[in-house]
C-alpha cells in the first residue's frame, strides 16, 4: 500500500509524497537557477520572454532522475545531476512542477510559482510618427536625416507614409548607439526596393571597421538577408541569414533581422515566415559607433546605399519571439483597410469600421438594398442592373500583395457577376472578385483562380495576391464546412489603377444577383 501525502508550504511551494508506507520518500526537491526564482525579482517578474535559464534540481542522494515541467504531473524526465534549459515563449505566473524519484520508484513532487515578466518594449521606432525623425519610444533615439524625400506614399492607400533614399551613400539616417551587449538584437521594416543591381543595406549599426550587423539586399545572390559580423576588422566573415526566394523590387516586404546571444543564432524573417537560421562562432563584437538607416560600414567605408522606401522601423535589444513576429506581421492585424459589415439595415452608406472610414455608398436607385446577412442579421441585398455599392476613392494597391474576404450568395446562374472590383481604367479592372457565368473566379489581368460555385448558399470567399510570390489563389468555404485552398495562379504580375472599390458591378457591368455580406480588404500578404 502506498501513502500520498500532500504538504503545502512557504515560497508558493507544494510537495506532494508517494512511497510505500514502509519506505521513506525522497527529500521534497528543490532547484537553484540564476532568472527565475520564486522571490527576489522585480516587481514586474523575472526574466521574460524569450530569457533563456538553466535549472539544477537537488533532492536526497538516492534519486536517481526528475521529471519536470510546467503541467501536472510533469512529463520530462532527466538523470540526476542534469542541468536543463528552459525559455519561456510567454509571460505571466508560471508553475514549475519537479518530481524527484529514487531507483525504487518512490518519488515526491514539489511545485514552485514564479512570474515571467513581460517583453521587453523596443528600444526605438521610428517613421511611424508625423516627424519621422522622432523616435516613437521616449527613448531618445532621434534621428538626423540628410537628403531624404520624406513625402513618399507608404504602403496602404492614405496611410502612414514613407521615407524615399536615392542611392546616395552620403545620405541616409543617423543616431548615436542604438544596440547593448546583451540578449540579442532584433531590428524590423517594411522595405521596398527599386534598384536590385547593387547590394542594399536598410539598416546597421557600426564598429570601427565594419557594421556589427546589417538588415538589407544581397545583389550576388538576389536576396534579403540579415547577417551579423564575426569581428570589427577588415574583411571580416558576415554569418548571414539569406531568404528562401530572391527579393521582389518595388514590392513592399516586411523584413526582421533578429540574433539571440544565448542559442547564438542568426534570423532572418520575411513577411511574417522564417527563412533561415544560422548558427555563429562567436557572439560577433560589441559595436559603439551609430546607428546607420540606408547604408553600412564595410573595411571602414560607407557602402550599400538604400534605394528604394522605407517605414515603420523598430529596434529591440533582445530576440524577439515567433508568436511577436506572427502579430506585428498579421495582415488581419495590422493590414486592414477596409471592413464593412453592412450591418445599418437602413440609409444610403455602409460604414466602414476600419481606420480608414471608406464608406460605401448604396445605389438604391439601382436596385441596392438592405436584406439578408450570413448570420441571419442585416446583409447587402443586390440585385443586378446598376445595383451596386462603391467607395469614393481607392482602398487597395492592387500592384502589391492584398487580400480579399467576404461572405457572398449567388441567386442565378449562367451569367457573370461581379462580387467586387477595384476599378480600373478603359473597362479593364485590376482586380475582380466574380461568378463567370459558371464558376467563381478571382481575376487580376492574364491570369485567373477558380472553382465550383454553389447557386443559392452563403459562400466564404477569400481572394489573396502574393506579389513578391506572383501568386493569386482563391479559397472557398461554407457555413457548415471549413475554407478549402481551391486554385493558385502563379506568374501574376499586378497593376495598380487609382479606381474606386465596387461592391455588385465592374467597369464592364456584369452586376450581382444576390447577397454579400462582411467584407474585409487587406493590404499585405494574407496567410
Amino acid at each position: 500500500m502506498r501513502a500520498v501525502l500532500p504538504v503545502v508550504a512557504a515560497l508558493s511551494l507544494l510537495q506532494v509524497v508517494q512511497a510505500p508506507a514502509a519506505m521513506a520518500a525522497p527529500d521534497a526537491p528543490t532547484f537553484s537557477s540564476s532568472v527565475y526564482k520564486t522571490s527576489g525579482c522585480a516587481p514586474e517578474g523575472c526574466g521574460g520572454i524569450g530569457v533563456e535559464d538553466t535549472f539544477v534540481f537537488s533532492s536526497s542522494p538516492d534519486v536517481v532522475k526528475y521529471r519536470w515541467g510546467f503541467t501536472d504531473p510533469p512529463s520530462t524526465t532527466v538523470a540526476a545531476g542534469t542541468p536543463v534549459q528552459w525559455t519561456p515563449d510567454t509571460h505571466g505566473s508560471k508553475n514549475l512542477y519537479i518530481e524527484a524519484v529514487d531507483a525504487q520508484g518512490a518519488w515526491t513532487r514539489s511545485m514552485f510559482e514564479f512570474y515571467v515578466a513581460g517583453p521587453t518594449p523596443p528600444a526605438a521606432r521610428w517613421f511611424l510618427d508625423d516627424d519621422p525623425a522622432f523616435d516613437g519610444t521616449g527613448n531618445g533615439h532621434d534621428l538626423v536625416l540628410t537628403g531624404l524625400d520624406t513625402a513618399r506614399a507608404g504602403r496602404t492607400v492614405a496611410g502612414w507614409g514613407a521615407i524615399g533614399f536615392d542611392g546616395v551613400t552620403s545620405n541616409g539616417a543617423t543616431t548615436a548607439k542604438v544596440f547593448e551587449a546583451g540578449p540579442g538584437i532584433s531590428v524590423s521594416a517594411w522595405v521596398r526596393l527599386a534598384d536590385d543591381t547593387a547590394s542594399r543595406t536598410v539598416v546597421s549599426q557600426q564598429g570601427s571597421v565594419e557594421s556589427a550587423f546589417r538588415l538589407g539586399y544581397d545583389a550576388a545572390s538576389h536576396k534579403w538577408e540579415f547577417a551579423l559580423a564575426e569581428e570589427d576588422a577588415a574583411n571580416a566573415e558576415q554569418k548571414a541569414a539569406e531568404s528562401n526566394a530572391p527579393a521582389a523590387a518595388g514590392v513592399w516586404t516586411h523584413l526582421i533581422g533578429a540574433y539571440d546571444s544565448a542559442s547564438r543564432e542568426v534570423k532572418l524573417y520575411v513577411d511574417g515566415v522564417l527563412q533561415s537560421t544560422i548558427a555563429v562562432v562567436n557572439n560577433g563584437f560589441v559595436a559603439n559607433g551609430e546607428l546607420w538607416i540606408g547604408k553600412a560600414l564595410r573595411n571602414s567605408a560607407a557602402t550599400e546605399a538604400w534605394h528604394g522606401d522605407l517605414t515603420e522601423m523598430i529596434a529591440w535589444n533582445r530576440a524577439i519571439m515567433p508568436q511577436e513576429v506572427r502579430k506585428m506581421t498579421d495582415a488581419a492585424e495590422v493590414s486592414e483597410v477596409g471592413r464593412w459589415m453592412f450591418n445599418e439595415e437602413t440609409g444610403s452608406l455602409a460604414r466602414d469600421s476600419s481606420l480608414y472610414s471608406r464608406d460605401l455608398r448604396l445605389n438604391i436607385a439601382g436596385g441596392a438594398k438592405w436584406g439578408a446577412g450570413v448570420a441571419g442579421a442585416a446583409g447587402l441585398e443586390l440585385t443586378g442592373g446598376t445595383s451596386s455599392a462603391s467607395t469614393s476613392e481607392p482602398v487597395l494597391y492592387t500592384d502589391q500583395s492584398f487580400a480579399v474576404d467576404m461572405w457572398a450568395k449567388l441567386n442565378d446562374t449562367g451569367t457573370a457577376r461581379t462580387v467586387v472590383a477595384q476599378r480600373g481604367s478603359s473597362g479593364v479592372d485590376p482586380f475582380t472578385l466574380k461568378y463567370d457565368g459558371s464558376r467563381w473566379s478571382a481575376e487580376m489581368p492574364n491570369a485567373a483562380a477558380k472553382t465550383d460555385a454553389v447557386v443559392n448558399k452563403w459562400t466564404h470567399l477569400v481572394a489573396s495576391y502574393d506579389a513578391s510570390a506572383r501568386t493569386l489563389t482563391l479559397t472557398v468555404g461554407y457555413q457548415d464546412s471549413p475554407d478549402v485552398l481551391k486554385s493558385v495562379v502563379s506568374g501574376v504580375v499586378g497593376w495598380n489603377s487609382d479606381g474606386v472599390l465596387s461592391v455588385g458591378r465592374g467597369s464592364t457591368g456584369e452586376s450581382f444577383n444576390g447577397n454579400v455580406d462582411e467584407l474585409t480588404v487587406l493590404q499585405g500578404v494574407y496567410r
